[in-house]
């Protein structure tokens, strides 16, 4: 892309990536796409939410200014990801469940909560996906490799045990050997974001 990202095509890229997504079974990610697509306003939602944070990619004069922030927009994507892949991936039913969703709704009603971040969860996936896609694929940054997987790999650690600490009840306040990780882990995952953030 020389002169710099436009805007328009980072769009088109995205597009056309989601929708590819959504023919390709082999995709673990299709029924994603497809639930996506097939909602015309969750559509919307997400075009309009993503088109504002491909705008903030584009706005830097420079090249390297603007991978740099591609790069910024993909891990701030994995964080909110992490929300309600914890809820799935741990299985987090019945009361806990409600403590688990207040830890990031307060005390907002806990069905209109549940839809929120099931929304946040399918907008942000999308975006992470052609975030990724678009960083290996068409600007063949190797930030969107190896390092990228580390980092979801290593922030993912971190969060899932912070989850666990934070869901514990008083009685099982945790090992002092899960508290003592705790700090190992959140500095493993900030060393990591910043070998991507710096990668040449």
């Amino acid at each position: 892309m020389a002169g710099g990202l436009q805007h328009e095509r980072l769009m088109r890229f995205s597009h056309s990536h989601v929708a590819a997504t959504a023919r390709d079974d082999s995709q673990e990610n299709q029924i994603l796409a497809l639930r996506l697509l097939e909602h015309p306003g969750s559509y919307s939602d997400w075009e309009q939410r993503h088109s504002r944070l491909m705008q903030q990619v584009c706005a830097p004069p420079r090249m390297r200014a603007q991978i740099l922030k591609m790069r910024e927009t993909a891990l701030s994507l994995i964080h909110r990801r992490n929300v309600f892949e914890y809820l799935r991936d741990r299985q987090i039913k019945g009361p806990l469940r409600h403590r688990y969703i207040a830890l990031f709704y307060g005390t907002r009603d806990y069905a209109t909560s549940m839809v929120l971040e099931h929304g946040h969860y399918t907008r942000t996936w999308a975006s992470a996906s052609c975030t990724r896609f678009i960083g290996a694929r068409i600007l063949h940054d190797p930030a969107f490799e190896t390092p990228l997987s580390a980092y979801e790999q290593s922030y993912g650690e971190y969060f899932r045990l912070f989850c666990d600490l934070q869901l514990m009840d008083a009685e099982q306040a945790g090992s002092a050997c899960e508290k003592a990780l705790l700090p190992f882990l959140k500095e493993r995952a900030r060393l990591a974001r910043e070998q991507l953030l710096h990668l040449r």
